[in-house]
């Protein structure tokens, strides 16, 4: 690969796929730019794995958070409760929204 068309023509292909073009046009448009076949898969599996590794890294941190929350909604519920506070906050809302964000980065995991 030349690393100093890299740049160019992976900023090619984030703009075709934000216009919505299929993988096989964006190959197409690819081809038409000059570049040969097996280079341009080769930039659009580059690309690929790039979007993956953000999307991936982004839903570790979705899930880190989550159970981050969820920890700190269980220590806060076992201290209000010995104490003999209201611990609905802490028992409803930090577990419904350390959940929602464990689910988020799960899902985002997996596709």
């Amino acid at each position: 690969m030349d690393t100093a068309q890299l740049p160019d023509v992976l900023l090619r292909i984030n703009t075709l796929k934000q216009q919505g073009l299929s993988t096989e046009e964006i190959l197409q448009r690819l081809l038409e730019t000059g570049l040969s076949g097996d280079a341009a898969q080769r930039y659009f599996d580059e690309w690929k794995k790039i979007r993956n590794e953000k999307k991936r890294n982004a839903a570790f941190v979705y899930c880190g958070i989550g159970v981050f929350l969820l920890t700190t909604g269980f220590m806060f519920t076992v201290f209000l409760f010995t104490n003999n506070s209201n611990f609905n906050f802490a028992l409803y809302g930090l577990t419904i929204i350390g959940l929602i964000l464990v689910f988020k980065g799960l899902i985002d995991l997996m596709s």
